[in-house]
């Protein structure tokens, strides 16, 4: 199950990044504004299982990005068991779209220290 607080990012997304081109940005950082290290790793399966879900490169990429933030504030190179479970399909799905798959993507792999 997804938590709330990242559903709540995609509703009517559209309308609130026409009114502020930072939505995503500080809708991810309020999300993870008090996380320690410790939360950050919990936190991971949400937004390996949105990642699974939405449709369009704008948000997948927007989405991989908050990946490698929550990455970032968990401090660590261990892959998650939900993305090691789920790799091959993120994979898939991610290669989809060539400028995520090539960008956001990649960095990941570079940051978990994963083969290119």
């Amino acid at each position: 199950m997804i938590d709330n607080a990242l559903t709540q990012v995609y509703l009517d997304w559209q309308e609130k990044l026409d009114n502020n081109e930072w939505y995503f940005s500080n809708a991810f950082d309020s999300i993870v504004k008090d996380m320690d290290p410790e939360q950050a790793f919990a936190y991971i399966p949400n937004v390996v299982q949105m990642l699974l879900q939405l449709e369009g490169e704008f948000l997948i990429w927007e989405t991989m990005y908050f990946l490698l933030q929550v990455y970032e504030i968990a401090n660590t190179t261990e892959i998650h068991p939900e993305l090691s479970n789920n790799w091959e399909a993120l994979t898939q799905r991610i290669s989809e779209y060539p400028d995520v798959y090539k960008t956001p993507f990649q960095e990941l792999k570079k940051d978990l220290r994963l083969p290119k």
